[in-house]
């Protein structure tokens, strides 16, 4: 979607004589949306206090789990029915990003990674659950603002409206705009789906007689 808005600025007697150039200011935008491409697997891991980072990677290789990426780990302190401290256990936390396509077959993949986890002789114990979704930098790129294509939409509607004044349209004397758009590793999986970039140029044109 486009949307334009005009500044037409006419002749002004300034000291010594001296006159501001005609002009015409316009505003293009592009409105552009971008479903997400993408979901976001959390996976939990838990482990005795003594274990490594590399031994969790080992055990995580092991059972199939790939392209997972390390966010965290903690401490937490267990205690048993009657609230007596019992032990302090370590949780890691990571996250495997899939093409939603797939979503089907990464989850078949970490369910079965859990049953080898828990079957194995670490003493580990894996879980894992949807985070939500977002859009690739794939997809963000190929809906990046074209800089040419904002000019065209500017030139043309300055076309019009300098037709209209009767004056002929000339150089481009000034270029301002921008890109704005919120952040889509913040939308959550019921969030709305929609990544919403807005591209704006604002460029402003000489104004002359034909």
């Amino acid at each position: 979607m486009l949307k334009f808005s005009i500044a037409l600025l006419l002749p002004a007697v300034l000291g010594w004589g001296q006159t501001t150039p005609n002009s015409i200011t316009v505003t293009a935008s592009k409105n552009t949306n971008v479903q997400p491409d993408q979901v976001v697997f959390g996976i939990s891991l838990v482990t005795a206090l003594s274990a490594s980072r590399d031994e969790v990677l080992s055990v995580l290789q092991e059972a199939g789990v790939t392209g997972a990426t390390f966010n965290n780990v903690g401490s937490v302190q267990q205690f048993d029915r009657l609230g007596a401290r019992s032990e302090t256990i370590l949780t890691w936390g990571f996250t495997v990003t899939a093409p939603i396509s797939n979503m089907k077959s990464v989850t078949d993949q970490l369910t079965s990674a859990q049953r080898k986890v828990t079957q194995g002789k670490s003493g580990f114990l894996l879980s894992f659950g949807i985070q939500g979704t977002q859009v690739s930098p794939q997809a963000q790129q190929s809906q990046a603002c074209s800089m040419t294509d904002l000019i065209a939409d500017a030139r043309a509607q300055a076309l019009k409206l300098s037709a209209a004044a009767g004056m002929g349209l000339g150089a481009i004397l000034a270029i301002s705009g921008g890109t704005v758009g919120p952040d889509p590793s913040g939308l959550g999986l019921f969030a709305a789906p929609v990544f919403y970039p807005v591209c704006s140029l604002t460029v402003k044109f000489a104004l002359g007689a034909f």
